[in-house]
């Protein structure tokens, strides 16, 4: 009977060491006891701040990209009616 006794708690004491690095993992990293720290705080704007940078730097790229295909597409309209302006004055004979 001392083995099984001794089994069971073996098993026990060895899911309790691997569990209890996880329950504690879990615990401090859903409190908020570190974000009650001012430097830890601060450090956490300075990221979202940081972040609506990043974000408001890809829109203006992406607005950029659009404004520069819009130019060449208007280039590239002007060189065909500047093509089609040379046939008709060479047809003409200027």
């Amino acid at each position: 009977m001392k083995t099984s006794t001794s089994t069971y708690s073996k098993i026990a004491s060895a899911g309790f060491m691997l569990l209890f690095p996880i329950m504690s993992g879990c615990s401090v990293f859903s409190g908020n006891d570190l974000s009650d720290s001012p430097a830890v705080a601060a450090q956490q704007q300075r990221i979202e701040a940081l972040k609506a940078d990043v974000k408001e730097a890809e829109r203006y790229t992406e607005e950029a990209e659009q404004r520069e295909k819009a130019a060449k597409s208007r280039l590239k309209a002007a060189e065909h009616e500047l093509k089609a302006a040379e046939a008709q004055a060479k047809r003409r004979g200027y």
